[in-house]
């Protein structure tokens, strides 16, 4: 495999005449090492600073944009769909995790059926009833006040237009568009959006899943920057 690779980077070398585009990538987003150990190479989120491992098609998926000139200078270079397909691969290993382990999803609790069955008065009336702990029921995930300053419709607009700032991509910018319309439709601010972690409110919006995910990730380091800027 090794052999293979130095072919492939003396050949991009010698037609393109500029340095390869793997070595590139490959010197960018080789893994540090200790306490990460997802090695060889992992990229890094600039946002919640989590480490994902990458595996090689993810590696040729950041070495075609760059053959084509796109810049990648920083783990922050890494474009928006090769970031959505880290995060949507993640998310499928937490699941296959969880049912594995015989765990319910984050943020639900375990479901409670043994309740369920009616009893001897209701069967004879005709009726049952059904142990309310049998219905999952969404728990919060965050519970500190955000504190965000100014109207609270304004402020999710302000978000709204932060996270198209982060994106180049026109559909991008639309489905935050669209993720804003979904909150101020449904009178929500930011404060019960961050409360509720629920990116399946958004996705019910068609909105698309890894633009949802983000626009509840980002809240809190978003509401950092904000009230530091506030007034300003």
């Amino acid at each position: 495999m090794l052999a293979d690779r130095a072919s492939q980077l003396g050949t991009e070398q010698v037609t393109s005449g500029s340095p390869s585009a793997w070595q590139e990538v490959y010197a960018l987003l080789r893994c540090p090492g200790p306490p990460c150990n997802l090695g060889p190479h992992c990229w890094r989120d600039p946002f919640g600073k989590k480490h994902y491992k990458l595996r090689t098609h993810h590696l040729k998926a950041l070495v075609e944009p760059v053959q084509q000139g796109h810049t990648l200078k920083s783990h922050d270079d890494v474009p928006e769909d090769v970031r959505e397909q880290l995060y949507a691969e993640e998310q499928q290993r937490n699941d296959r995790q969880y049912a594995k382990n015989g765990l319910s999803t984050p943020g639900l609790p375990p479901i409670n059926i043994t309740n369920v069955l009616p009893s001897p008065s209701t069967q004879s009336t005709g009726t049952s009833i059904v142990d309310s702990t049998a219905i999952p029921q969404r728990q919060p995930a965050k519970t500190l006040r955000l504190d965000i300053p100014g109207p609270r419709d304004a402020a999710v607009i302000a978000y709204s237009e932060w996270q198209q700032s982060n994106v180049v991509n026109e559909g991008l910018k639309e489905e935050f568009q669209k993720a804003c319309k979904a909150n101020l439709e449904d009178w929500l601010d930011l404060e019960q959006v961050y409360e509720d972690q629920d990116p399946g409110f958004f996705v019910r919006n068609k909105v698309k899943r890894g633009v949802a995910r983000r626009f509840v990730s980002d809240i809190d380091e978003w509401a950092k920057r904000y009230k530091l800027s506030y007034g300003a």
